[in-house]
């Protein structure tokens, strides 16, 4: 993108009516730059997305959704995950142990809406990240890394998890468009071909190309982007910040059941 997107991008936008999304006007360069980078360059397209964004997270986003979530305990337990650490270039890590998420024994405990919401709040917080990271640097961040371990993937796909990911990849290319650095899928197994086979359809060209699935030699892939202190002991590291484990193991849930369903 060059000055010239950016000034027709302010342009187109100044035409549109703002009065139910007055916040809309105050958009900064970089964020301009996503969306046209989003839409190949075509800036009335890149304006149509913007707006669209705008009002989804009037709608979807609440000035409160960085507060604390009322199933914390749920996914601390269940679903093995964490914030953890910066790349080389200062882009924010999301690490989640994605094999041992027995998606039948969650959704015992929260619905398949809760858990897209979940997905909204975690993208929120990597754009909160990208910001801090973005200050202490004094240079723009506005891209994530996600490292993925499939280790331990079940060998039944579950037909919920499939629409679960497939709205989280509708609602990332809609309403986050290029937020994503790259996302390395780790330890994943046989099975996941013929599963991966199955969702690479449903991602655009751009985003397919920034997933890496990796079997188990993949520790000198992510040092090649991560430096050691950042990452995790287990995923070839030396983190020596995190006292109780760099990310939580599962364990029991206690807590009452929504349904009944199969382990």
């Amino acid at each position: 993108m060059d000055e010239s997107h950016e000034k027709s991008f302010r342009e187109l936008l100044a035409k549109e009516d703002l009065s139910d999304i007055p916040e809309a006007k105050d958009v900064d360069k970089y964020t301009i730059g996503r969306f046209v980078r989003a839409r190949k360059l075509d800036v009335p397209a890149a304006v149509k997305q913007y707006l669209d964004t705008m009002r989804w997270r009037k709608d979807n986003v609440p000035a409160d959704i960085l507060g604390p979530d009322a199933d914390e305990a749920i996914y601390e337990a269940i679903c093995p995950h964490r914030n953890h650490g910066f790349d080389k270039e200062g882009r924010p890590i999301y690490f989640e142990i994605t094999g041992r998420i027995k998606l039948p024994h969650l959704l015992k405990y929260v619905t398949p809406e809760k858990l897209i919401r979940r997905h909204i709040r975690q993208q929120e917080i990597a754009m909160s990240r990208m910001r801090e990271s973005s200050q202490r640097l004094g240079r723009n961040v506005d891209t994530q890394v996600v490292i993925m371990d499939l280790a331990e993937l079940s060998l039944k796909p579950n037909s919920s998890g499939v629409g679960i990911f497939k709205e989280c990849i509708r609602l990332d290319q809609n309403y986050y468009p290029e937020t994503l650095y790259k996302i390395f899928l780790v330890n994943a197994p046989w099975i996941f071909t013929p599963l991966w086979a199955l969702l690479r359809p449903w991602l655009d060209p751009v985003t397919r190309a920034k997933f890496h699935v990796l079997g188990s030699n993949y520790q000198s892939v992510l040092l090649e982007y991560i430096d050691p202190e950042e990452l995790p002991e287990e995923y070839g590291g030396k983190c020596q910040k995190c006292k109780q484990g760099c990310i939580p193991v599962v364990k029991p849930y206690l807590g009452p059941a929504i349904r009944d369903g199969e382990e």
